[in-house]
């Protein structure tokens, strides 16, 4: 067997590499595989770049922000699939809840407006930045937080303060009133509102209901010298996906993502985020882990909207060489899922479920719309 050293997050979206090792997916592909329970996403950039990891769990962004120069420049990452859509919460502090509901916002929009409003009476009143934690810089949740305030007439950049921590540690900083809320992966903000830290103001599906979040991340190196290896742990992690999706595994999938050895969290706050209503995680095979190229461009798009990187780049070469439809595919067919047959497909403007072309039937995809019902466009030569 070839040994193979994967690297996770403890977060529900960890779920499929750490069933793949639970449910002997792994081995069953040819693989030994050990994992290694990282406390940040800088940890397991680094370690990637060091070789220390031959793969990991990793946000969507992690791999694109190498591929645009950002960050440590040694090597490079592909990302062969997604691990899944959604799993992430906004939560804020009970004392802004309250002013939310006085103003009367009920929606995100109109919470994204009246947040305006506390910024307005803040500074009037010489009062602090209302500050907002991420877990990493270049982050999905720092993008969806900057599109959510934009929205709203909020300039994210001089008019908000930012800061990283540990997602474990956000809702100790809530309670002590350092910050005024956060975005971060679950179980943690479903823990925070259950410790009454904090309340949830929305989770990945209100912002965009088939939201792009983390990818398995492997290390460019490796991946050219084990070429089948990679095409084997793409296999395990989605055959993992067809036992997670069946809902007589719900309880189990709960109960073993709650143990020491992988989230390590309250199995009440792991089950309030995994059910209906919480934060809106996915993880079937078919809907939820094609990487798809338009997501690695919507990513780019933010990069370069929020000044993180300039728009002289190839980013039509820079999404290709990171995201691996074709090794997707070439782990899928086995399994008997149906191919996409583009790469590419609009973000947005679909509410209700559709179809993706793809062989040998097309596949129904649930919604996929933004909150502001913005849609983001290929264009298909």
């Amino acid at each position: 067997m070839l040994s193979v050293r994967i690297g996770f997050s403890p977060l529900n979206d960890a779920a499929l590499v750490v069933l793949a090792e639970a449910l002997g997916f792994y081995s069953a592909e040819g693989l030994d595989v050990s994992l290694s329970r990282e406390a940040n996403w800088s940890n397991i950039r680094d370690k990637l770049s060091y070789g220390l990891l031959d793969a990991a769990h990793v946000l969507a962004t992690l791999p694109l922000a190498r591929g645009l120069g950002l960050g440590p420049a040694i090597g490079h990452i592909i990302a062969p699939m997604a691990l899944g859509a959604n799993g992430n919460s906004v939560v804020i502090s009970s004392k802004l809840k309250e002013v939310f509901e006085g103003l009367g916002a009920s929606t995100l929009l109109e919470s994204a407006r009246a947040l305006r409003m506390v910024i307005q009476h803040r500074r009037a009143v010489s009062e602090g930045k209302v500050t907002l934690a991420i877990p990493f810089n270049y982050s999905p949740h720092h993008f969806v937080l900057r599109h959510w305030l934009a929205a709203g007439g909020i300039d994210p950049d001089r008019q908000v303060q930012w800061v990283v921590l540990p997602p474990s540690r956000m809702a100790d900083h809530l309670r002590d009133g350092v910050i005024d809320g956060f975005c971060s992966g679950s179980p943690w903000p479903q823990m925070a509102e259950l410790n009454g830290d904090g309340v949830v103001l929305f989770s990945d599906p209100a912002f965009w209901t088939l939201k792009p979040e983390k990818v398995l991340a492997v290390r460019g190196t490796w991946g050219e010298d084990n070429p089948q290896a990679v095409v084997a742990l793409t296999r395990a992690l989605l055959r993992a996906g067809q036992w997670a999706v069946k809902a007589e595994n719900a309880d189990d999938l709960a109960r073993l993502l709650s143990a020491d050895l992988y989230v390590r969290a309250p199995l009440e706050a792991v089950q309030a985020a995994l059910a209906t209503g919480g934060a809106g995680l996915i993880l079937d095979p078919q809907t939820a882990t094609f990487p798809w190229i338009s997501h690695a461009k919507w990513f780019i798009g933010q990069f370069v909207r929020w000044g993180l990187t300039e728009d002289n780049h190839d980013f039509d070469a820079v999404a290709r060489r990171i995201y691996r439809p074709d090794l997707w595919r070439q782990a899928a067919e086995p399994l008997g899922l149906a191919l996409p047959i583009d790469d590419e497909k609009d973000e947005g403007g679909a509410d209700v479920n559709w179809k993706v072309r793809a062989r040998p039937h097309d596949i129904v995809m649930p919604p996929n719309a933004l909150f502001d019902g913005g849609v983001f466009r290929v264009h298909r030569g």
